[in-house]
């Protein structure tokens, strides 16, 4: 896994934003808001993963999208920080999986299928219009397709051996998700916490464009 400081100012609020797959600090490069921010990417080995250093914040909150759903619950039940709100954003803790997450079969084809050409259509399915298809050359990850392809693999196998559950304070579900199924993300929160339903496709941070939106 990477990781990598967007903003450390001695702020009293430190975000932890956890990307979804392929992507990189470019994914929410645009995002405004206060505090510090510490971004991760690139799951092919979560394993062994140090805790940040969080002493001195008054405050620590994490925001999961997609497949950062999944590697936020598992490196949390690992480390021993104090985190006052866990907001999940169009994701699950069972991301390959027929009822809760992406269907194996799908996911199976998306990963056989990542060539160049297969990572423009993934990109481009993300979202519901062609003005933010457009916008989002601003925000692509500038990552190699090897190992974007490799990612996608190994976060298969290892999310097939890691399964935690945490709590989380608020999810947001993209009416317009194709990527992750909308019912299965239904399915998978059900009544445990409250659901915010947003516009648009799977990539929402041209609707939540602040972090104090995502807060409140």
């Amino acid at each position: 896994m990477k990781r990598k400081w967007i903003t450390k100012e001695g702020n009293r609020v430190l975000t932890l934003f956890f990307c979804g797959w392929g992507m990189d600090e470019h994914t929410v490069q645009h995002v405004r808001g206060m505090g510090d921010l510490l971004l991760f990417y690139d799951y092919r080995d979560i394993s062994g993963e140090d805790a940040p250093e969080v002493e001195g914040y008054e405050s620590v909150r994490v925001v999961a999208w997609s497949m950062g759903v999944w590697a936020a619950s598992v490196l949390l039940s690992r480390w021993n920080i104090p985190v006052s709100c866990r907001v999940a954003i169009n994701g699950t803790e069972r991301p390959v999986d027929e009822h809760y997450g992406i269907h194996p079969k799908i996911y199976l084809l998306t990963e056989r299928g990542m060539t160049e050409q297969g990572r423009d259509k993934f990109f481009a399915r993300m979202f519901s219009g062609k003005e933010e298809m457009e916008r989002f050359k601003e925000n692509r990850p500038c990552r190699a397709i090897d190992e974007q392809r490799d990612e996608l693999r190994l976060i298969r196998e290892q999310s097939a051996r890691e399964m935690p559950e945490m709590h989380w304070e608020r999810v947001y579900v993209s009416e317009g998700d194709v990527i992750f199924p909308v019912e299965n993300q239904r399915n998978w929160w059900g009544n445990r916490v409250e659901i915010i339903t947003l516009p648009g496709g799977h990539y929402p941070f041209y609707v939540l464009d602040n972090w104090e939106k995502i807060w409140k």
